[in-house]
């Protein structure tokens, strides 16, 4: 007998016992659709974190914080400094590095005062990390004393002349203040253009500290030019410069507070002074791991955001596995009932089976008819199941998506970035997760099919016979 022969008979023996043969279907139905459906419930859990991360700058960089105390024999300590950074650009795959300075400072924008982190960075860096205006632009390398501001640093301000915050319209525009080509006051002293309410909040009153004769630092005041709006992202709430404008602004309130306490009169020398941060970016992500490995040999305390996306990808596998592991346990009592309806069509066919083996049917030929019913069973039961597990993903992914962006969860899951404009998903079903469930569906059937047909093999065909 060929094998279309064969096939042709295991479909026609499959309608005679229409019953059972429907409730064995049934079963890898419900099977399969459970296995498939817990599965894309994992990867929509998966997905909805790519995609929330997916065009992060983070991806890029990596920020390094300090050192591991080591002494090597004939080597220099290491140190965030000129020479670290000039050390790092050599290391294969490092596209852009910066010295990150950070002051705690004041703004002034308009009448309303603050205070704010102010981020100064490579010119060239700032921009690769191609952030997301909302109005304006990045500072360039060739323009001096520019500054770029969050969109939400208004949270942070009060009128210094009344001590009131600032009015915003139910669409999170903020009134009466001017973000964008406007010029910003920054200083050092705490008591520049204070509400006379933020004063009495003060402990000290002036909020200065007096230097060693008693002298009070006299900041200086900086008039900076903004030039961009950083939209509601990681950096709404900062404001960053370049690096030659925040040296000089570092190195005038060193200057102040040195002659307030006559130490030196103004010299400050910052020639190779360590860095508190070295940033690095990267074009190739793929590259990341190879450099945060050279970074960690050479010495270096980095983070990277690569590292907690490596380890919440292990824990969504381990979801997905646990979630296919549950579905799998209807799928195995499946394939029970798939043998327990193959033997018992064994017990009722004994007789065609003993006529098979006197008319020239070979045992290979009995062994792949049973088979071929036993894997009809699971491949017709795996394709319906598959078809429900899509249906039963649509429908999760429709009340969740209403149900989302009635509570304000949609879009993106509120991750930000760019990808804040991406659907989420509860259930996520790729086109090979419903190949894997047709073709695991099937495989269980051959598995469950294989006893009963071995026992098919093994009977006497004069036996057989004569039973009957």
């Amino acid at each position: 007998m060929n094998n279309i022969e064969l096939l042709k008979m295991a479909i026609t023996n499959l309608f005679r016992r229409k019953a059972r043969s429907i409730l064995a279907i049934l079963g890898v139905v419900i099977g399969t659709a459970s296995i498939v459906t817990m599965v894309s419930i994992g990867l929509g859990i998966s997905k909805n974190f790519n995609d929330s991360i997916k065009g992060n700058f983070e991806l890029h960089m990596i920020r390094i914080y300090g050192v591991t105390p080591k002494k090597v024999e004939g080597q220099k300590p290491l140190k965030l400094n000129d020479d670290a950074i000039k050390s790092i650009k050599e290391i294969n795959g490092v596209t852009s590095v910066t010295p990150v300075k950070r002051l705690s400072t004041r703004i002034i924008l308009g009448d309303y005062s603050g205070d704010i982190n102010l981020t100064g960075m490579d010119p060239e860096f700032f921009e690769k990390m191609n952030l997301e205006f909302k109005k304006g632009r990045a500072f360039s390398a060739s323009e001096k004393n520019k500054i770029v501001v969050g969109s939400q640093i208004p949270i942070m301000l009060e009128k210094y002349k009344t001590g009131e915050y600032v009015n915003y319209d139910p669409d999170g525009n903020y009134k009466d203040i001017k973000l964008i080509s406007t010029k910003v006051e920054i200083t050092k002293d705490p008591d520049y253009k204070i509400s006379s309410q933020r004063k009495r909040m003060m402990s000290s009153g002036s909020g200065i500290s007096a230097g060693e004769n008693g002298n009070t630092p006299k900041y200086e005041i900086f008039r900076l030019e903004s030039v961009g709006v950083i939209s509601k992202d990681s950096f709404a709430y900062d404001a960053f410069t370049s690096l030659k404008t925040i040296d000089e602004i570092i190195k005038s309130n060193t200057k102040a507070e040195n002659e307030a306490s006559n130490s030196g009169g103004g010299q400050n020398n910052q020639k190779n002074l360590d860095y508190e941060e070295i940033s690095i970016y990267v074009d190739n992500i793929e590259k990341v791991e190879d450099i945060s490995t050279t970074l960690r040999e050479s010495g270096y305390q980095f983070y990277s955001i690569m590292d907690e996306i490596k380890q919440t990808q292990k824990m969504f596998f381990m979801i997905q596995a646990a979630l296919g592991g549950i579905g799998a346990i209807s799928l195995i009592v499946a394939a029970i009932g798939i043998t327990n309806t193959m033997i018992m069509s064994i017990y009722e066919r004994t007789r065609e089976i003993g006529v098979m083996k006197v008319i020239g049917a070979s045992l290979k030929d009995i062994e792949k008819l049973f088979l071929s019913e036993a894997a009809a069973i699971g491949l017709i039961g795996g394709f319906l199941g598959s078809i429900f597990s899509l249906i039963l993903s649509f429908i999760m992914n429709f009340f969740f998506s209403n149900s989302a962006m009635s509570s304000g969860l949609m879009p993106g899951m509120g991750m930000g970035g760019p990808s804040d404009q991406a659907q989420s998903y509860i259930s996520y079903m790729p086109w090979w997760l419903i190949i894997f469930g047709i073709l695991f569906s099937t495989a269980i059937g051959i598995l469950a099919g294989y006893i009963p047909a071995k026992k098919a093999m093994q009977l006497s065909a004069l036996e057989s016979l004569r039973n009957e």
